[in-house]
């Protein structure tokens, strides 16, 4: 059994552990709303 090591820069380990959520917690998030133009149909 061969193993491989690929090297990433430290960019694109942050990138990864972002997306996976590992080693990361949300500090502040932000909702967007946009208004529901169906709401206002006759």
């Amino acid at each position: 059994m061969q193993h491989k090591v690929i090297l990433i820069s430290g960019q694109r380990l942050a990138e990864l552990m972002i997306e996976y959520g590992v080693g990361v917690s949300t500090v502040r998030s932000i909702a967007l709303k946009r208004v529901d133009s169906d709401y206002f149909e006759d």
